[in-house]
């Protein structure tokens, strides 16, 4: 599998437990696929394993962790292949995301402190300077956009809800970074973070859960039509 990086530096294994080197590799492996590893590219257990330098079983753990996060089918026998993109699990995904985020954000909003909220403001400052730059870092993008939800969402305090929220993000991220390669729709999605978070400072939960939904939406218009090119209709 040329398409993955060279074997995991000896500093980053050290001496240190098996079920750490399993996240090591999850975490690579996942970067990897997130990055845009072609749909259907078989995964194979000891090629993968002799590239990163470590025994197959913490790749077959790794690889049923992927799995359970939609990003990697197991098929037995045949080994592991990435998930493809399937219009009915975008779908899906996101009928559950808008439900839950919708719910965080109408909760999290009444809830936010000016400490919260002007660490909110910071983040979004930091996203604006790379939206607006010629050569835009999506990575750092959606590492500020997402930990500024994070703020509103953890206000909450309903810890379980946080979790599936975070769980369902990260089953969706190879489907919203489709639209964020366009620089336009960086720019558009940047300006419905700002709406957002100028109704989180309204303390509002009916425009923060309004902006929540929004969101989520604008990004299922822009996705689906990619998802159906690539595909067809569907998997």
């Amino acid at each position: 599998m040329s398409d993955l990086p060279g074997n995991l530096a000896s500093s980053e294994l050290g001496v240190i437990s098996a079920a750490s080197v399993t996240e090591l590799v999850y975490r690579r492996l996942q970067a990897q696929i997130l990055a845009g590893l072609a749909p259907g590219l078989p995964l194979r257990l000891n090629e993968i394993s002799g590239e990163l330098g470590v025994s197959t079983t913490p790749v077959r753990m790794a690889l049923e962790r992927l799995a359970a996060d939609g990003l990697v089918v197991l098929a037995g026998r045949k080994g592991a292949r990435v998930a493809p993109l399937s219009l009915t699990d975008f779908r899906d995904i996101y009928a559950v995301r808008r439900a839950l985020e919708a719910a965080a954000a109408r909760l999290g909003a009444e809830l936010l402190t000016d400490t919260n909220l002007a660490e909110m403001s910071q983040l979004l400052v930091k996203c604006d300077r790379i939206a607006t730059s010629p050569d835009p870092e999506v990575d750092s993008y959606l590492r500020l956009e997402w930990a500024m939800h994070e703020i509103c969402y953890r206000a909450t305090g309903h810890q379980r809800l946080f979790k599936e929220i975070r769980a369902y993000r990260r089953q969706a991220e190879r489907y919203f970074r489709l639209v964020l390669l366009d620089s336009s729709n960086l720019t558009e999605d940047f300006e419905h973070q700002h709406a957002f978070l100028e109704a989180c400072a309204r303390r509002s939960p009916a425009d923060s859960e309004g902006m929540a939904r929004l969101l989520l939406d604008w990004t299922v218009e822009r996705v689906a039509p990619l998802i159906q090119c690539a595909s067809g209709p569907d998997e």
